[in-house]
């Protein structure tokens, strides 16, 4: 079985502040994240301006998957996501071959 990378980019909306996002993001990585099947890690990190990227390793791209539709449903990715500008997410599955 082939690790799974899931990469999110994605921008904050206007008007939210940095220490809450954080926080927010924190909640969802102890929360969520890492209670889930197959997690292995995550990055989290910015660009200049206001890019973000979220990249977690997951076991396999069921496991990528199945977290990736409970988020959309917990509690504890609600203050993250409702930070986040909705139509600047990207997000994307990869198979690691290396």
């Amino acid at each position: 079985m082939k690790n799974a990378l899931e990469i999110v980019t994605y921008k904050i909306k206007d008007g939210v502040m940095l220490p809450e996002f954080l926080k927010a993001s924190a909640e969802l990585e102890e929360g969520f994240a890492k209670k889930q099947e197959g997690f292995l890690s995550r990055t989290f990190a910015k660009a200049e301006g206001n890019e973000w990227i979220d990249v977690i390793r997951w076991q396999s791209m069921a496991d990528a998957e199945a977290a990736s539709k409970a988020a959309m449903e917990s509690p504890a990715c609600a203050p993250m996501f409702g930070m986040i500008d909705e139509p600047s997410v990207k997000m994307m599955h990869f198979e690691i071959l290396s």
